[in-house]
């Protein structure tokens, strides 16, 4: 694992009343149209930081991934008894990574997590481990409407992107233990990269400004 690397630039994006989705515009109106809203959040926000860039690998992360989509399969299946190819296609946990892969013939690897309540670290660490400049993406939509009895709260939609390479404008040290910051969710991530906090914690390793 990298002792160091240098976060070149972010992206954070948040669900609010006046924006439900992020700007998409460079995805073309074809593809679009068939796209998911966690599609559109991930690669929506990938296009803007990558800024035509192929020189990366990408890991892709989201702990629910296409719920919606796949929630909308298995309706279509009970009362049609039949799944659309398209909407099969979309439902997979890697749709958004492949696909913004083919938008952008980016032909490095790519990888998708979904690891629970740990997806964000998982992703990270991902990252923390190439050998190359890597581009980490963590994403989620706004919560099927089936779901939101089951919750504690709503899970508004998100999406955060950051570009980590072995050079760069932040330096950023990885090490052991705890910096007694809070343990890393997309919250701490967020002041961390916006630098309210020093550093952000894992159970077993720390980000810290360098």
């Amino acid at each position: 694992m990298n002792n160091k690397i240098y976060i070149d630039d972010f992206i954070i994006w948040q669900e609010s009343a006046d924006e439900k989705l992020p700007d998409f515009s460079f995805i073309p109106s074809m593809v679009r149209r068939r796209m998911s809203n966690i599609e559109k959040i991930a690669v929506g926000i990938a296009g803007k930081i990558a800024q035509g860039s192929q020189d990366y690998t990408t890991v892709f992360a989201s702990k629910f991934g296409e719920w919606g989509q796949t929630i909308q399969l298995i309706k279509q299946f009970f009362e049609e008894h039949e799944m659309s190819p398209a909407g099969f296609s979309n439902s997979v946990h890697n749709a958004a990574a492949g696909l913004f892969s083919l938008l952008t013939k980016n032909t490095n690897s790519y990888t998708s997590i979904a690891a629970g309540d740990n997806t964000l670290e998982m992703a990270i660490l991902k990252a923390l481990m190439e050998t190359r400049d890597v581009m980490v993406v963590f994403a989620g939509e706004h919560n099927p409407d089936m779901y939101a009895p089951l919750l504690d709260t709503p899970h508004n939609a998100f999406g955060l992107a950051v570009t980590i390479k072995k050079h760069g404008k932040r330096g950023i040290k990885i090490t052991k233990g705890n910096c007694n910051a809070g343990i890393l969710t997309l919250e701490t991530m967020v002041d961390f990269l916006r630098g309210r906090t020093n550093c952000v914690t894992t159970k077993s390793w720390t980000m810290q400004n360098d």
